[in-house]
């Protein structure tokens, strides 16, 4: 239940003039900050959605898209979610089970889109399970799709495969993952230990601006002391 009040994307982080990264955020007025993150790792697209559901529970969700088709099926990834249509990723099918990852548009409420990777099993009783699944408004879906066709031209085959999980910390402000390559800032002075690992926008005051604009959002207590802590460094 509750509502998405707006959402504020970012413009993607640049090399060399051309996109690596993305991210927005939904505000909701149940659930908080809800952010989205579209990166290059190494020869794929890493979208990261923090929170998500993970069997059931909150947690920050680490989606690693493969590019083994020359970035045919990334941009019809990017393509179905900049134009809110649905789309099959991918199925993997084991004995009696088939896994699916789907972007489902207006789902389960309207103006809401889920990225969800879905167990069925076959058989009439045949179960249903969303083993981990996103909701973000279908605007911040669209930015992202917009930008993952942006990121895909930058990709080929002698980039590293990126296997493995990339490392991040949350950011103190907001919990965005902030990656090795993402832009952060530490605050020095304003508190006995120095407030590490500020994402761009929580440091620059804009994340603490948009939140009392979007009013009544609710906030986890730490957090709102660090923004108000690089407020008061700012005034």
């Amino acid at each position: 239940m509750g509502r998405h009040k707006l959402h504020k994307p970012r413009a993607p982080r640049s090399e060399g003039g051309q996109p690596t990264e993305w991210f927005g955020t939904a505000f909701h007025s149940v659930r908080g900050m809800q952010h989205l993150d579209v990166r290059r790792s190494g020869n794929g697209i890493l979208i990261t959605s923090s929170p998500a559901e993970i069997d059931g529970a909150p947690a920050s969700w680490q989606l690693r898209l493969r590019n083994d088709d020359g970035g045919q099926g990334l941009n019809e990834m990017g393509t179905a979610m900049k134009a809110g249509r649905g789309h099959v990723y991918s199925v993997s099918e084991e004995p009696g089970a088939k896994t699916v990852l789907a972007f489902l548009p207006n789902h389960p409420a309207e103006g809401v889109g889920t990225l969800a990777r879905v167990r069925t099993s076959e058989g009439p009783d045949g179960d249903v399970v969303f083993e981990r699944s996103a909701e973000r408004p279908m605007g911040l879906w669209a930015e992202a799709g917009e930008n993952l066709l942006r990121i895909v031209p930058q990709l080929g085959p002698d980039a590293p495969a990126g296997d493995g999980v990339d490392d991040c910390l949350p950011c103190p402000g907001c919990y965005r993952p902030v990656y090795e390559s993402s832009s952060s800032r530490t605050l020095i002075g304003a508190t006995p230990f120095p407030l590490a690992g500020l994402c761009r926008l929580c440091a620059d005051g804009s994340t603490l601006r948009s939140l009392r604009q979007a009013d009544g959002v609710p906030v986890d207590p730490e957090q709102l002391v660090a923004l108000e802590t690089v407020a008061a460094a700012m005034a």
